[in-house]
């Protein structure tokens, strides 16, 4: 499916993340995080940094979507052990683990964005010497609950618009609030869409948003960002692999319908 989807040759994306998410795992701590670094991992990845915890999520529909909210609630009976980041030496890849999350992400520096079927591999490669490890310090085989693809994209001030109001020309579905008041002009706005994927499969959340890169003095930007999850019912990496295809298939087409044609030249829209 992914030969069929629209192709570009200088997307927009900074950053792209693959992310499993599992029930706690019953022997994890800082220590183990450690354990798996130095010796699941190439000495290619160097860097560490410690972060804090992600909560779980849980994606629901129907009744548990109503009343399931709490479901995912844990009272921690001792501190939990924070998110660690192992980050390879090109600074292009970084490996996060905790308790509940192993994520893979590509973060762009100098190389171009080395595309889905890339990337896909990588992860699975990394999540097989994570599920060794974690079988190696006692725990079970990992049960799966959720999936989630997330792209980050930045447009720049000053390639595709210069103002708010030329935010139209690269999403054509926005439009200004109709008003009779005189001298109102807009100043901002964030827009926010959630999504249901098929028939309870997911969902897709796509945000836009004017933001700076870095510090206030850093450069303008428009950033976009779309992220699918679901829910896992079966704990094993077909399973999974799908999640992460229908994820990235729903992504790139929302991308591509979201945003013009015009847009989707400058972006060198090949497929």
């Amino acid at each position: 499916m992914t030969d069929r989807l629209p192709k570009y040759d200088s997307p927009p994306v900074v950053e792209t993340v693959l992310s499993v998410q599992f029930a706690p795992l019953q022997h994890f701590s800082s220590a183990h995080a450690g354990w798996f670094w130095k010796n699941y991992l190439d000495k290619e990845w160097g860097t560490v940094h410690v972060a804090p915890r992600l909560d779980d999520q849980f994606e629901r529909f129907g009744d548990e979507m109503l009343w399931g909210r709490g479901a995912g609630l844990r009272i921690a009976t001792q501190p939990e052990p924070d998110r660690l980041q192992i980050i390879r030496s090109d600074n292009e890849r970084m490996i996060q683990i905790q308790d509940t999350r192993f994520i893979y992400n590509w973060k762009k520096q100098e190389g171009s964005y080395p595309s889905y079927d890339k990337l896909l591999p990588e992860f699975l490669q990394a999540f097989s010497s994570f599920k060794k490890f974690t079988s190696d310090a006692g725990n079970g085989p990992l049960k799966l609950n959720q999936w989630e693809v997330t792209y980050v994209n930045l447009l720049p001030r000053g390639e595709l618009w210069q103002t708010i109001n030329d935010w139209q020309e690269i999403f054509p579905a926005l439009s200004k609030p109709v008003t009779t008041v005189d001298n109102l002009f807009p100043e901002d706005f964030r827009v926010e869409w959630r999504l249901a994927i098929g028939n309870n499969l997911g969902r897709l959340f796509i945000t836009i948003n004017r933001g700076k890169i870095g510090s206030e003095k850093g450069g303008e930007v428009i950033l976009l960002q779309f992220t699918a999850r679901g829910p896992l019912k079966d704990e094993n990496e077909s399973s999974l692999q799908s999640g992460f295809d229908l994820g990235h298939q729903s992504i790139v087409l929302s991308f591509t319908d979201t945003t013009s044609d015009a847009a989707h030249k400058f972006w060198e829209r090949r497929a």
